[in-house]
């Protein structure tokens, strides 16, 4: 029976290894621009408070079912689920500090359909920031579909 569940536990992490990149694992992405290395630090995960974002001095980025922003001032990420799917609303950021990974993270929304919320970082000023924003479906572990990367100064 134990090499049976190693065999299929094998077969699953080559599956996830070769799947597509709208189906990745979502509790350790990796960077969010598709760089290979990982930052000294560890990945940085945090979930959302309710908020209402600001209405003005945010760049924002959206795919069907989520939508991301940044503002600048505070370093913060506003993130919003769009759709009644069940799946949620994720950032994945990637900082970048005098042309090096520094850190990378995410920031995600489990509050359901219609729901703002935010995390607040701090970044070096000046630093790099690229990122996208995607759904996510946690029961699953999987990443549904993501949008392109974005670029914001810290």
């Amino acid at each position: 029976m134990r090499t049976i569940r190693r065999v299929a536990v094998g077969v699953a992490a080559l599956f996830l290894a070769f799947a597509p990149a709208t189906a990745s694992a979502v509790e350790g992405v990796g960077p969010a621009a598709g760089e290979e290395g990982a930052s000294a630090a560890a990945y940085e995960v945090d979930r959302v408070v309710k908020g209402t974002p600001p209405s003005s001095g945010v760049q924002c980025l959206s795919v069907t079912g989520a939508q991301a922003c940044f503002e600048n001032y505070g370093d913060k990420w506003w993130v919003k689920d769009t759709s009644s799917d069940g799946a949620s609303a994720v950032v994945i950021w990637d900082n970048y500090r005098n042309g090096s990974l520094y850190r990378q993270g995410e920031c995600q929304n489990r509050m359901g359909a219609g729901s703002w919320g935010v995390c607040n970082k701090n970044y070096y000023e000046g630093s790099n920031l690229q990122f996208r924003v995607c759904v996510a479906d946690f029961s699953e572990g999987v990443l549904v579909r993501c949008s392109g990367v974005g670029s914001v100064t810290a």
